[in-house]
């Protein structure tokens, strides 16, 4: 059973201990086209992608305003800005990094009362002195010593945001921002400056990758067609959906990668106790991360022979897929990729109906703009560019026929077409 080597893992989370995953050239450009002269975001997704660390109490208090906060500049592109509370910085944070890129401003508590003036330091974790350190505990230690040496620790997050926001240059610029509790502590303390909300363009800057990330998706891609290929080998009649999806779950954390769902049969619920049949059909559709960059693959498995209409819907659904990936390239418009697959299928005769459907992928399985609309996002009509990463479904649409069939790839956009992230396989599995 293949497995990413340890090594490889290993070069890529030094990555993200070095920098951000974030596409740095591509952000100063979307920034300069929204006239922005910075970001500040708090959602979990966006530090991360700004700084290569996902708040911890992010995933433990789920739902909650954020309390650590990261900021770019355009006029200083590279520097990053880091709030965050001052227990934070040195229990999670400090963790393998030593980042003479980001610059922090540290905080007591969370808050927002107006007082800036300086606050005492709580010596976390105190060395009891009855043997050496460790050298984890050693290391953040001195990382909080060299935090707190740039500048004054502050009472509250509000004064920590407020004095960063000022300090980088942007109290009077025009700022995207994220989360609505930027806004609110801005408008508190009467910003003079402009504030836009930030999430599309976030996501616009997520489409672009950036080596690390292309790296990351490759890692997180072919784990991920491995783990499904192995769910895919082992299904017989009589197993049931919630069967598979916890084989899934234990087939990509073999390969360290997190299980984000499998649809089976075109079921996405984890309550399902349907049971494969003997002759059925199915489609395997599977996602899974890792350090928060997503593989999606889908195949078909035949249990036994299929009938012949299902035999012929997966046949449709590997030709379309075929003839959408050889023609893709810059410069197509998803809607354009869904006619040329539609085409395809019907000037061959299948009679089949397949809903083709493009997204990009990255830190979600999908991760794009939106067209807004009336407080909501349409899909909208994205044109690809090189470092675009994509995936097509192509889930046959037709109940009736004995199952079901779907057909499913990663692909990297490059400068004049396109090529796939991990390695191809056969569009059905037989068993």
């Amino acid at each position: 059973m293949p497995k990413t080597s340890q090594s490889d893992d290993m070069s890529l989370l030094r990555g993200l201990e070095d920098r951000g995953p974030m596409n740095m050239e591509r952000a100063l450009q979307v920034m300069e086209l929204h006239g922005l002269d910075g970001i500040v975001v708090g959602a979990p997704e966006n530090v991360f992608h700004m700084t290569g660390h996902w708040p911890q109490i992010a995933r433990t208090r789920i739902g909650q305003p954020p309390g650590t906060f990261a900021m770019l500049t355009r006029r200083n592109i590279e520097e990053i800005g880091l709030v965050t509370s001052s227990f934070l910085y040195f229990y999670t944070w400090s963790d393998g990094r030593m980042r003479a890129d980001v610059e922090p401003w540290l905080y007591n508590g969370l808050g927002d009362e107006g007082d800036f003036s300086p606050a005492p330091r709580y010596d976390f974790c105190a060395d009891q002195g009855a043997v050496p350190l460790s050298s984890l505990e050693s290391h953040r230690r001195a990382m909080l010593d060299a935090g707190l040496a740039q500048r004054q620790g502050f009472h509250d997050a509000g004064a920590a945001l407020v004095r960063a926001i000022q300090d980088l240059g942007l109290w009077k610029g025009r700022i995207g921002f994220d989360d609505p509790v930027v806004k609110e502590i801005a408008l508190r303390h009467e910003m003079p400056g402009d504030l836009v909300p930030a999430d599309n363009i976030l996501r616009e800057i997520r489409l672009i990758k950036s080596p690390l990330e292309i790296a990351l998706m490759r890692r997180a891609a072919e784990a991920n067609v491995q783990a499904l290929n192995a769910v895919g080998a082992a299904v017989r009649a009589g197993a049931t959906h919630r069967d598979l999806q916890n084989l899934y779950l234990a087939e990509t954390a073999t390969r360290g990668n997190k299980a984000v769902f499998l649809n089976v049969d075109r079921v996405s619920s984890e309550l399902s106790a349907e049971a494969i049949r003997d002759g059925q059909a199915l489609f395997l559709d599977g996602v899974s991360h890792f350090m928060n960059y997503h593989g999606d693959f889908a195949r078909t498995v035949f249990v036994g022979e299929p009938t012949p209409t299902a035999r012929r819907a997966a046949e449709a659904a590997a030709f379309g897929w075929s003839a959408i990936r050889e023609n893709l390239r810059p410069g197509l418009r998803y809607s354009e990729i869904v006619s040329m697959g539609q085409e395809a299928v019907t000037k061959k005769g299948f009679g089949v109906t397949i809903g083709f459907g493009p997204h990009s992928v990255g830190l979600a399985h999908t991760d794009e703009p939106g067209e807004l609309a009336g407080g909501f996002y349409r899909k909208p009509d994205i044109v690809l560019a090189p470092g675009m990463i994509l995936s097509v479904d192509c889930p046959v649409l037709d109940t009736g026929i004995g199952g079901s069939a779907h057909c499913e790839d990663l692909m990297l956009i490059t400068a004049d077409g396109a090529e796939p992230i991990h390695s191809l396989h056969e569009p059905v599995i037989i068993i």
